[in-house]
C-alpha cells in the first residue's frame, strides 16, 4: 500500500533536481508530486520520493484479465518469472491492490541524481524484457 506520509526532503529534492537535469521545468509542480516521463517514446515511468527516503520507479505492463481461469494462469507465468529474475533484477512484477493490473517497480536508495539516471536507465532495460514477456505470457 502506497504511503500518505510526506516524502522524505532529500530525497525529493534529488528527484526535483533530476527533473531539471533532464529538462523539465519545475512549472507548477510541487517537491511532493512523483515524476511522471516517457522514454524512447515507448515507456511511461512515475518516480516518487519515498517516506522512508530513496526513490520509487514504477511503470504499468498491462491490464488483468476478469477474475478466471485465464486471469489465474497469467498471474501464475508472470508469478514464476518474476521469481527467475529476483537474482538479476532490482526490480519486480507486482499485482495492484485493487488487482487490476500488472506492473514492474523498484526501489533505489539514492544519494545523486546520477544514481537516480543509473537506475533509470536498469529499470527501463529491465521494462523492455517485461513489456514483451507479460504481453506474450
Amino acid at each position: 500500500m502506497r504511503s500518505t506520509a510526506p516524502p522524505d526532503t532529500v530525497s525529493a529534492n534529488l528527484l526535483q533536481a533530476y527533473a531539471q537535469q533532464l529538462g523539465m521545468a519545475a512549472g507548477d509542480r510541487s517537491i511532493n508530486e512523483p515524476l511522471d516521463m516517457n522514454v524512447d517514446d515507448r515507456y511511461r515511468l512515475r518516480l516518487r520520493a519515498l517516506p522512508e527516503g530513496g526513490i520509487a520507479i514504477v511503470s504499468r505492463l498491462r491490464t488483468l484479465p476478469d477474475a478466471g481461469k485465464d486471469r489465474d494462469e497469467l498471474v501464475l507465468r508472470v508469478s514464476q518469472m518474476a521469481l527467475g529474475m529476483m537474482k538479476e533484477h532490482a526490480s519486480t512484477c507486482v499485482v495492484d491492490s485493487s488487482e487490476r493490473a500488472i506492473w514492474l517497480q523498484q526501489t533505489v536508495a539514492t544519494n545523486s541524481t546520477h544514481e537516480i539516471d543509473e537506475a533509470v536507465g536498469e529499470f527501463v532495460n529491465a521494462l523492455a524484457f517485461w513489456a514483451k514477456a507479460v504481453n506474450s505470457a
